[in-house]
């Protein structure tokens, strides 16, 4: 069998088209592992800062209540 250059060519178009494919592929998951580690980050930090805020509401809380009780 005789390869024409017509031949040649779209092997050569099939193998960029492969790599083209494998590296968009490879982009799309690096950039979904890049959007979740930051969003995992952010969501982490909000959560800290919650737990800081719920501390401090408590501990006002326990506050308040030691003075009222012993303000009776």
């Amino acid at each position: 069998m005789v390869m024409t250059l017509n031949d040649i060519g779209k092997a050569l178009w099939k193998a960029l088209s492969v790599m083209v494919t494998a590296a968009s592929g490879i982009a799309i998951c690096v950039g979904g592992l890049v959007v979740g580690i930051a969003v995992e980050t952010l969501l982490g930090v909000l959560n800290f800062l919650f737990g800081i805020l719920i501390t401090i509401a408590s501990l006002v809380g326990l506050i308040a209540l030691t003075v009222w009780l012993l303000t009776i």
